[in-house]
């Protein structure tokens, strides 16, 4: 259900380990959503003082920037040649030594910007942060496109979901139009709208509207590369370079407007003044809206449910068991992936492929830990441990 970046990669695994794959989607088109935008950055957003989400974010980038360079994407669609994150200088440092216990071959990886990196990129000066070596961008739709392009796999637009009932052997899902679907395993990727569902209600997310703005090429010598600030600056691609985002919680406007799009043109300020005094000086600028799902720890929900009817009879002690968990068969949730859905997703539905396939590595289990669905429920219970342990590693 859901045939954004997660639906999509998720159909892509499944498909070419012999399922067959339906996706619905409630839009008239695959990538309709927060995976519409023109251009995704593909670059590690790492934490001071959370190892547990870095380590989940190495695994995730660097899977993903190796996956994509493998798919046969055309090369005006993709590029991994670096991404820049600028940062407080003091913070940069402090980051820089994590990053160093961590990271092997960290010269590969990563550098501290200096003068001789902001010169190349034609990035404004005085600037501290990051150049991540193998950061870059890819095009959503094309990457959509290219994953679900499999004999396996059958995409059925125009299909609002209304529900979703266990029978004894299969799944029955009905529509708004009241079609149904019938299946033996169902996996839920729809962001925001995972939780409107009687099984999943208890899964919250909060829906971050973003708006990103696009001027088309200048004369202006500009970066070459994905550059990050208080904002993001795409290098050109299909003529435009695109910049942005806002970031509003539950904020349902579906209509661009000049207050946002001042905004994203004061983020860029500190990458590039001469664009940004154009940018500045334009009348009206093109742009697009859209909602990305995050959940209120920021990973995401991949993985399976309970079973309402059991877990509700089951007691605290029995729920502490691992191996007692009343799991759900064969329903499945890649949701909740925030703004870094085409760094994490492909990684995260990788697993999940794994997990419907009862082929999870070790490394695969430590990332179904961290992002288990049923970790609020489990740690409203003061089962914080069983919450993250819910696969022995």
């Amino acid at each position: 259900i859901g045939a954004g970046i997660a639906g999509c990669s998720l159909a892509h695994f499944l498909a070419n380990s012999g399922w067959d794959v339906t996706l619905l989607e409630s839009k008239n088109n695959i990538a309709q959503g927060g995976s519409g935008n023109p251009v995704a950055a593909i670059y590690p957003k790492f934490m001071l003082n959370d190892e547990a989400y870095n380590d989940f974010m190495l695994k995730s980038f660097t899977f993903t920037t190796e996956w994509i360079s493998q798919l046969g994407l055309n090369e005006v669609d993709y590029r991994f040649d670096g991404a820049i994150e600028i940062l407080e200088k003091a913070y940069a440092q402090k980051l820089e030594i994590n990053l160093s216990k961590k990271i092997t071959a960290k010269e590969d990886f990563f550098s501290l910007i200096n003068e001789s990196i902001l010169n190349k990129y034609s990035i404004e000066s005085n600037s501290s942060g990051f150049l991540f070596h193998q950061g870059g961008w890819v095009n959503p739709l094309a990457l959509c496109r290219q994953l679900i392009n499999h004999s396996n796999i059958k995409i059925i637009t125009h299909q609002k979901i209304k529900s979703i009932e266990k029978s004894i052997d299969e799944w029955t899902l009905k529509t708004e139009d009241q079609k149904t679907f019938n299946s033996s395993h169902v996996a839920i990727c729809n962001a925001s709208s995972v939780n409107q569902f009687d099984l999943t209600q208890h899964l919250h997310t909060d829906a971050f509207r973003g708006q990103v703005n696009w001027i088309n090429s200048t004369s202006f010598q500009m970066p070459p590369i994905f550059t990050c600030d208080e904002g993001y600056l795409a290098p050109l691609i299909q003529d435009k370079h695109v910049f942005g985002a806002t970031y509003a919680m539950n904020d349902f406007n579906e209509d661009l407007r000049t207050s946002d799009t001042k905004k994203n043109i004061a983020s860029i300020k500190g990458i590039h003044r001469n664009f940004y005094n154009y940018c500045e000086a334009q009348e009206s600028i093109a742009g697009r809206v859209a909602w990305r799902a995050s959940t209120k720890d920021r990973k995401p929900y991949v993985g399976r449910v309970f079973d309402n009817q059991l877990f509700i009879k089951m007691r605290v002690r029995e729920l502490a068991q691992a191996d007692q968990l009343p799991w759900l068969k064969n329903l499945y949730i890649a949701s909740g992936f925030g703004s870094r859905g085409f760094t994490f997703a492909p990684y995260c539905t990788y697993v999940l492929a794994n997990l419907i396939n009862d082929n999870l590595s070790q490394e695969d289990k430590k990332t179904l830990n961290y992002t288990n669905p049923e970790r609020y429920r489990l740690k409203k219970m003061s089962l914080k441990k069983v919450a993250s342990q819910i696969f022995k590693v």
